[in-house]
């Protein structure tokens, strides 16, 4: 619901509180650094606000900064929350080969993480590592042997293990005795000459089938938030021959992955609302209403387990 940052239609943090006290929610993820930012409040204003609506919650950190992070690890003595988010990138698709230091990148992340655990070694805290687009299965595993077992753990999106070739199987089976938080983005697959498009859905509509690990995240207590895909679709450079080297990927892998994409993926056109018209009061409804429905879709799931 962050689709235009300078627009009035922009929701700030109140405004998610209201909306999810009236769709019956009570829990909440949410980006700290990034609200403290953009409204320039300190975080235990948001700790405050939280505790006065009788909200559970899960933090993110957008940046893994020091300073920020012993701020947390000050208000979680005060505040009952264990579980921060982080992220490696801010890269999407997969498309690892365009960025030239990707390696150094991954090296910096592991040595910060390194540190970082230093900072919440003493508390309840652990850390959900995210798969952005960015990192497969196999990779946050041995981020997690190279750091600690007992702080770090995965944050799984779902959806977003597309990008790095794998299906949401072949991911689940990879790492479910990792995985402490969870997404439950969902894409639609639309082929192209150069690879194939992840685009955004109501969750449910999409390629995922939730049914299948439901069950899991139920008996290992593992919190599902609600998330929709971003409103510019994510292309995966499938087609060219350093995508597939970046990610070491085996002819027989790649093969066996365009099977599953050709099998799920969707005849309609490959672009949301939002970039064909760019019509900003369009596209918020739309959000709105997407949300409300993948509400629905998820209240539904959980009743029928």
């Amino acid at each position: 619901m962050g689709l235009a940052k300078n627009s009035k239609k922009n929701m700030n943090f109140l405004d998610y509180i209201t909306f999810s006290k009236a769709n019956n929610i009570k829990n909440l993820e949410f980006p700290i650094d990034y609200f403290s930012k953009i409204e320039k409040k300190n975080f235990s204003h948001y700790f405050k606000i939280l505790k006065k609506n009788n909200f559970n919650f899960i933090i993110d950190l957008e940046d893994l900064n020091f300073k920020k992070l012993k701020e947390l690890v000050e208000l979680s003595k005060i505040y009952n929350f264990n579980i921060i988010r982080i992220k490696m990138s801010n890269f999407f698709g997969g498309n690892r080969y365009l960025v030239k230091n990707f390696d150094k990148l991954k090296i910096k992340f592991i040595d910060d993480l390194k540190n970082a655990i230093k900072i919440i070694k003493k508390t309840n805290l652990k850390f959900a590592i995210e798969n952005h687009q960015d990192l497969n299965s196999k990779e946050l595993v041995e981020i997690i042997k190279k750091t600690s077992k007992n702080k770090v753990g995965i944050n799984w999106d779902i959806a977003n293990s597309l990008a790095t070739i794998e299906t949401p199987d072949d991911f689940f089976k990879n790492v479910k005795k990792y995985i402490i938080n969870v997404h439950s983005k969902d894409y639609k697959i639309i082929l192209s000459n150069e690879g194939f498009y992840l685009k955004r859905c109501i969750i449910g509509d999409g390629v995922v089938n939730f049914k299948k690990y439901i069950s899991f995240f139920k008996k290992k207590k593992i919190n599902f938030s609600i998330e929709l895909g971003a409103h510019i679709s994510r292309h995966c450079n499938l087609e060219n021959k350093k995508f597939i080297s970046s990610h070491n990927l085996s002819r027989g892998r790649v093969l066996k992955f365009k099977n599953y994409l050709n099998k799920k993926s969707f005849n309609e056109n490959p672009f949301t609302r939002w970039e064909i018209e760019k019509n900003l009061k369009a596209s918020y409804k739309d959000e709105i209403n997407d949300v409300k429905a993948s509400i629905q879709f998820v209240k539904k799931l959980y009743e029928k387990k």
